[in-house]
């Protein structure tokens, strides 16, 4: 039997997107690979938390996000995301193709200790006790499951993720799928980029599974991503299949703050007829680095500027997100979208 143990509120501002990571720590089972260390996104992660010059762990990284997150003006409280390793098809763990792992229990457990904290989990289809640690999750309170196809090697098409999708169906437990470009965590075989398309998902949406599309599956760096055009052009397609299929399907807004995505968000604005605001979630991709010169709907230059410098002098990154999506103009439900949807969630007794 179960029943729906999730807040019952639609005025919490949630941002449903923020990361976590740490250098190989036994206590939490956390690690990163040594090429994650040298892709481009972890420096300028540490530049953007004060980082650059100071030893790494996990109890700095925590003490960190735990004060962006407790000291935020603008959010009532963010999703966390654990990100499991890679398992190949016959259900074994590897290890060594895995390059960033935050385990579930770990983010769980933050999120007991601290009343502005959500478990975002992610567990991979291909384990074999996927069961039993999905179930975890559940009992924990999860709020969704994370997936990067291409850094966790996973086909979201394969057999093996069928019954998997039938669990999240049947407790309205979210999918977000990482779609478009991943520059943060590297794949261990290159193939797989391919399943960050969203033309991936039309399998999970046919099985019921509420699908959360993150970033919009914007190129990152504009018209230079010349081979994540398709994505975008895939995911406004999704969209325009989803009422007639009845699908469950959602996007994610982290990670837009880049002068690069401004044509997007411009393509995102001008189609709301077919991603009706209500479809569209809050949140930061935090600790990935943000442009204060980035879409905003003024046409005043003095204006524009005063709204440049308003968020320049934010220092909380949370809220500098906030405001930069606030000035973009988006229906306000946006913000409070999420605490909806996770009020479906249906968990165990």
């Amino acid at each position: 039997m179960k029943k729906n143990l999730a807040p019952q509120t639609t005025t919490e501002v949630i941002d449903m997107h923020l990361h976590f990571g740490a250098p190989e720590d036994e206590e939490s089972g956390c690690y990163w690979s040594e090429e994650f260390t040298k892709q481009p996104a972890y420096y300028a992660m540490l530049l953007l938390t004060g980082s650059l010059f100071k030893k790494i762990d996990i109890h700095h990284i925590r003490r960190h996000i735990l004060k962006i997150i407790n000291r935020s003006k603008s959010v009532n409280k963010s999703a966390l995301l654990a990100l499991d390793q890679v398992y190949d098809e016959n259900g074994n763990v590897c290890k060594g193709y895995t390059h960033l792992f935050v385990p579930n229990k770990y983010i769980s457990d933050l999120a007991k200790e601290n009343s502005r904290l959500l478990f975002g989990a992610s567990v991979h289809p291909y384990r074999n006790d996927w069961r039993k640690e999905l179930d975890f999750c559940l009992r924990n309170k999860a709020v969704l499951c994370k997936w990067i196809a291409s850094s966790q090697l996973i086909n979201p098409e394969h057999p093996k993720c069928l019954p998997f999708y039938q669990k999240l169906a049947d407790h309205k437990l979210p999918l977000l799928y990482h779609a478009g470009p991943e520059y943060a965590i590297p794949t261990s075989d290159k193939k797989y980029v391919e399943f960050n398309n969203p033309n991936y998902l039309r399998t999970a949406l046919d099985q019921g599974v509420t699908v959360i599309v993150a970033h919009c599956a914007m190129p990152y760096f504009g018209l230079l991503d010349v081979d994540y055009q398709d994505d975008f052009e895939e995911f406004l397609k999704l969209f325009d299949e989803a009422e007639k299929n009845n699908w469950n399907l959602y996007a994610d807004l982290s990670a837009i703050c880049s002068p690069f995505r401004t044509r997007y968000i411009k393509i995102i604005k001008e189609n709301l007829d077919k991603i009706p605001s209500s479809k569209l979630l809050y949140g930061s991709d935090y600790p990935i680095p943000l442009s204060e010169l980035t879409y905003n709907k003024s046409t005043n230059f003095f204006s524009w500027l005063r709204f440049v410098l308003k968020v320049h002098l934010t220092k909380n990154p949370l809220d500098k997100n906030y405001l930069i999506i606030n000035g973009m103009e988006f229906d306000d439900c946006i913000f409070t979208n999420a605490a909806d949807l996770f009020a479906n969630i249906q968990y165990p007794t």
